[in-house]
């Protein structure tokens, strides 16, 4: 899953031009508004989140697993989109708590395939993760190079043979879990807790 994601503008003219973000942000969550790209080639920003009605309840829903995105009425029929990042939050179970892992490609931006409803909002687009991604969590966002990109606007299609932005990841500190913070040194390194975390410091390291 993604429960949290970055993008940086300052350090990339193509993002800033658009007009769309003013400042960098380094802990995105569901709720925020986000830089998207239509299914129209065009770019807007759209709230990250979808509501669905769980046993008469409302629930915002953030993610949609490819596996299963036209089989449930939520997502069947709303159109593709793709989301901008350059890095994003993944939680690993530790013991019992979490250990937080930035995924990254340097400070690169990239795409995220997602899904939209113009009045509603958006929501990001998981598969299993691959190797080595499945060290810290089973799923991960669908990334999208350049050619998935104008397959996935054009006819919501992926194919999942082509090769993949290449990613690298490091623990970082729990304050990201708290969306309120929002800095730079959320995605610095931090050495991970041997007590807490047994061989997982060794694993990483």
């Amino acid at each position: 899953m993604c429960g949290r994601f970055t993008l940086s503008v300052s350090d990339k003219p193509d993002l800033a031009n658009l007009g769309l973000q003013a400042q960098d942000r380094f802990n995105i969550a569901p709720q925020s508004n986000v830089v998207m790209r239509r299914e129209t080639g065009s770019f807007a920003l759209e709230r990250w989140g979808l509501t669905m009605s769980v046993s008469g309840r409302d629930k915002l829903v953030s993610n949609a697993r490819l596996e299963t995105l036209d089989a449930k009425r939520l997502f069947r029929d709303l159109a593709p989109c793709v989301l901008l990042a350059d890095g994003w939050y993944e939680w690993q179970r530790v013991g019992s708590g979490k250990q937080p892992w930035y995924h990254h490609r340097n400070g690169l931006a990239f795409s995220m395939a997602g899904v939209h409803d113009p009045h509603q909002g958006c929501v990001i687009v998981t598969r299993e993760a691959a190797a080595p991604l499945t060290q810290i969590h089973h799923r991960q966002p669908l990334l999208l190079n350049d050619d998935q990109v104008q397959a996935w606007l054009q006819d919501r299609l992926v194919e999942m043979t082509l090769p993949q932005p290449q990613i690298v990841f490091h623990p970082v500190s729990r304050r990201v879990g708290d969306a309120r913070q929002d800095d730079p040194g959320l995605t610095d390194p931090v050495p991970l807790d041997a007590e807490k975390t047994g061989q997982t410091g060794d694993l990483f390291s």
